[in-house]
């Protein structure tokens, strides 16, 4: 069995135990981020998620860069894999002084129809920080609290980004081992990491658009369809 399959299992059954850990994802639109490179209205960010990025260096890019920088065992980063992007996996693995590494595509490609059925097996109660349209009926696990973030995340966090996370912060703060699952674009990695600063007797996972189907109510990438030639694409190291 390939890494790709060994790790959801792993990563899954740690969601479903009692330990505390942190679970940030870095991918092509991150790294572009942190590089300060432009995101342009021809992107799937922009025609898909609804969000871009100017030609320079943003609050965005330097934040998640700090990011990078955890050395603790219970932070783990899950990135972009050789056969993924390269130069991607090769920047990413310059930069993060940690050996808790997989895949960026962990949730989604050829693991998505068991995400998808481990979200329907889900037990716990669960913290969403997700796009604002996102009902909680909608999620076939017990959602607790709905942390709703707009569709221009990039713009949105340069500007009030330390207004969200202080009200964030506060809420996070006073709890201790609860599920965050997080799916807020790129500034889900920044807001892991200072959750994570602030409180790390929690679970904070980013699911990114694993979730999507639940948020949206439609298929917004190619690999939900099980027909699809990504549905069976495995990343490797």
């Amino acid at each position: 069995m390939s890494k790709f399959d060994n790790d959801f299992t792993y990563y899954t059954d740690l969601i479903n135990s009692n330990t505390n850990f942190a679970y940030a994802r870095y991918a092509d639109g991150e790294v572009q981020l942190m590089k300060g490179n432009p995101i342009g209205n021809n992107s799937q960010a922009f025609m898909v998620d609804k969000w871009s990025s100017p030609n320079t260096m943003t609050k965005v890019g330097l934040q998640l860069l700090e990011s990078l920088k955890h050395k603790e065992k219970n932070y783990h980063f899950a990135i972009s894999g050789k056969n993924d992007n390269l130069a991607d996996y090769e920047f990413l693995t310059e930069r993060i002084p940690n050996d808790n590494l997989t895949f960026a595509n962990l949730w989604i490609n050829a693991n998505y129809q068991k995400m998808m059925k481990f979200y329907n097996s889900l037990k716990k109660e669960v913290y969403l920080i997700c796009n604002y349209k996102a009902k909680p009926s909608n999620f076939p696990f017990k959602v607790a609290e709905i942390f709703p973030f707009p569709d221009d995340c990039i713009t949105y966090f340069n500007d009030l980004g330390e207004d969200y996370l202080k009200q964030l912060l506060d809420y996070t703060s006073q709890v201790k081992d609860k599920l965050f699952l997080v799916s807020a674009g790129p500034v889900s990695e920044i807001l892991i990491h200072e959750m994570y600063n602030t409180n790390p007797n929690n679970q904070y996972v980013d699911v990114g658009s694993s979730i999507d189907e639940f948020v949206h109510c439609r298929k917004t990438r190619p690999y939900m369809d099980p027909n699809s030639i990504y549905a069976n694409e495995k990343s490797n190291f």
